[in-house]
């Protein structure tokens, strides 16, 4: 690869506020997020917002007629469905739905087509929520961090393939990803681009911090916890999707006394995270392993 001057006056905020064609906020997702934080909040004025977005409206009853669910018998309102799943179930559905409109997108400049890229994310998402289980860290908070993890691809994406530029990314592989080959063009990477763009659509700051700090969590300045299952979230990511990768030893100790876990507690958090991948991979046609 070519060594190339980095652009030092540009900034993840400003790639971001430039950059054509962005993504729209999931503004369904963000509002279901602070009606679940208002105790007074009904399975009514939930299901109102859901069926103002048709795509995500559909997405909910489908999911909620898996066998993830458990249901015997069909629904068919967002009503029934948020009675089905519980409100914890509705967000989970909910930011599925978003993110499959955000992240699952075919991004030439990393020679990654859109499922690749939709995998990779279910496959974090469904690590870094099965993990959380283990630890005081917030499940929706670490599934929504696992799904948006690599929504700044999409955005260097879409500045890269721009025809003045046509520039490429290569991965390194676990644990660098393609974050080599964007500090040399730019002087940062796709973690803090994603986290840029998180904090312009409003999201938590728990999350756009974790995404921001995914390779390196115990540099993040408040939430170590999450930033941290994150990156021990990747690692199962690339296990179960990017077998031609040849992955190093598993994380480091020091992040896992971050979360206050023993290396043998891995064998099990695996086996349930590749059953629950598995499961997605067959009902959502990921294309996963079974």
């Amino acid at each position: 690869m070519s060594h190339t001057q980095p652009i030092l006056s540009e900034t993840p905020a400003s790639l971001v506020a430039q950059t054509n064609d962005l993504p729209p906020a999931p503004t369904v997702l963000l509002t279901i997020r602070k009606l679940l934080a208002d105790p007074n909040s009904t399975v009514e004025s939930i299901a109102k917002v859901i069926s103002l977005d048709s795509a995500i409206s559909g997405q909910v009853i489908r999911m909620a007629n898996s066998t993830h669910f458990g249901g015997s018998t069909r629904v068919s309102s967002i009503g029934e469905a948020a009675q089905r799943t519980g409100l914890k179930g509705i967000l989970e559905i909910v930011t599925y739905a978003a993110a499959s409109q955000l992240v699952g997108r075919s991004l030439t400049a990393y020679k990654m087509d859109s499922h690749s890229q939709w995998q990779r994310s279910i496959a974090c998402a469904i690590a870094a929520a099965s993990l959380a289980d283990l630890t005081e860290v917030d499940r929706d908070d670490a599934y929504t961090a696992g799904l948006m993890h690599g929504i700044g691809l999409v955005v260097l994406n879409l500045h890269a393939s721009n025809p003045q530029r046509g520039w490429t990314f290569a991965s390194a592989g676990y644990p660098l990803d393609s974050t080599p080959a964007e500090k040399e063009r730019l002087g940062f990477a796709y973690p803090e681009v994603g986290s840029a763009l998180l904090d312009l659509w409003g999201f938590p700051t728990s999350i756009s911090e974790a995404v921001a700090h995914q390779m390196d969590p115990l540099s993040a300045p408040e939430h170590r916890k999450l930033s941290t299952v994150l990156a021990i979230s990747r690692w199962a990511r690339s296990l179960f999707c990017a077998a031609e990768e040849i992955l190093p030893l598993p994380p480091e100790n020091e992040w896992l006394e971050q979360l206050g876990i023993e290396r043998s507690d891995l064998g099990a958090w695996l086996r349930v995270t590749r059953l629950r991948y598995s499961i997605a991979a067959s009902e959502l046609k990921l294309g996963g392993k079974k």
